[in-house]
């Protein structure tokens, strides 16, 4: 993940969808980004076809898709062509406010905006006008952060659930609403590994270390972190927590995020990370915002100051640990890389070829699911997050 501080009160992006625009940009996607930058060489669809039949019915179809890398999005407008739809986009408002003319193309593609940290009422309603209208299938990314290690899929969050389920709860005339889970994954070609060694020495470059090419590789990214965290730790905390890394990882994210809840107070209802760090953010942008005329240089100072210590809290959440000792292949050696790069470079790097892998699992009927459960819109929630979860990771497993 990249840090983007946005500096202004939030303006909602609607779709403009163009279908002479979107013809163009889908070229541009193909050449500019999937085949040169992110180097896609081919990508591989699975069960793509049965979105398009439940679209041409004039169902809701709203697809939740893992949120495996940066690509994901282009890998899904190409997917979506196979069939003949064309994928509209929630995004996050970053996405949008980076630069004027991206924030233009995902517009003429389908994309809208959203913002994570608040109740965007516009990015909901936006949602359900178009499973109502039934003309293009919605994605939303239920994990809503990219974590880079795609195997594993993080805890979902609940608001893909009940747009559906609200949706289902609208339609008429005989139109069902239909969640579909899909898998997204990258399979990097074997030329990978031969880039790591000169990726690993760059990073450790940057803080002047002296590189060590006969180590093991995933030694010297482990070797790496620990010295990266305790320069985070020194930064912060003014001192080197103890333990064994995993163990440091974890308490230092609690420990900063507990930091900014002593200064501008805690969600009564928030327990994970991220969902704690969603909420500080959220507060603590309507102070920079609401108060900008008031506010002393110092004083907003320290309130950016707070929100780099909960960026800093996200990214270590990105880091589970045992993911990369536990099966060291060369997708997760890659990706693992790719994240430091990100992290300390400020752009992760494509070196090699690769292969896109997306599988759209059974449909889910929204109404039956219900059904067979005896629930109804509010208790059914969690019960189709739990559902959805399963599903996509089960089709990460065999991708």
């Amino acid at each position: 993940m990249n840090i983007f501080r946005p500096q202004k009160p939030y303006i909602f992006r609607p779709p403009k969808y163009s279908p002479f625009f979107a013809a163009i940009l889908r070229q541009i996607s193909r050449n500019r980004f999937l085949r040169s930058k992110f180097k896609i060489r081919d990508i591989h669809v699975v069960g793509v076809e049965r979105v398009g039949e439940l679209v041409n019915q004039k169902n809701a179809v709203l697809v939740a898709p893992n949120h495996a890398d940066h690509p994901d999005p282009h890998v899904l407008v190409h997917a979506g062509r196979r069939c003949g739809v064309n994928f509209h986009f929630m995004a996050a408002r970053e996405a949008f406010e980076v630069s004027r003319l991206g924030g233009f193309a995902m517009q003429r593609i389908g994309a809208f905006s959203v913002d994570r940290e608040g109740a965007d009422l516009a990015a909901v309603r936006m949602a359900m006008e178009i499973l109502q209208r039934g003309d293009n299938p919605l994605v939303m990314f239920p994990e809503g952060e990219i974590y880079h290690h795609h195997e594993k899929l993080d805890v979902l969050n609940e608001g893909v659930a009940t747009i559906v389920l609200r949706a289902a709860a609208k339609m008429e005339d005989g139109r069902k609403a239909f969640l579909v889970p899909a898998a997204i994954r990258y399979m990097q070609d074997a030329s990978i590994a031969e880039t790591f060694s000169d990726r690993i020495e760059r990073l450790e470059a940057r803080v002047t270390w002296k590189p060590r090419p006969y180590s093991d590789i995933v030694e010297r990214i482990y070797h790496l972190g620990g010295g990266l965290l305790a320069l985070k730790e020194q930064e912060f905390l003014g001192r080197s927590l103890s333990g064994p890394l995993v163990e440091r990882i974890q308490n230092f994210q609690h420990v900063l995020v507990d930091m900014i809840e002593n200064k501008h107070g805690q969600s009564p209802a928030a327990e994970r990370i991220p969902e704690r760090v969603k909420w500080l953010r959220n507060k603590i942008r309507k102070q920079l915002h609401d108060d900008a005329s008031t506010l002393t240089d110092r004083e907003t100072w320290e309130l950016y100051h707070d929100l780099d210590t909960l960026f800093t809290a996200v990214q270590l959440y990105s880091y589970p640990g045992q993911y990369l000792t536990d099966q060291p292949s060369n997708d997760r050696i890659a990706e693992t890389l790719l994240k430091l790069e990100e992290d300390v470079l400020g752009e992760g790097r494509y070196p090699s070829p690769c292969e896109a892998r997306i599988r759209f699992d059974e449909p889910i009927d929204i109404g039956q699911f219900l059904a067979e459960r005896s629930l109804d819109r509010k208790t059914g929630v969690a019960p189709l997050t739990e559902c959805m979860a399963q599903r996509i990771q089960g089709m990460l497993k065999t991708n």
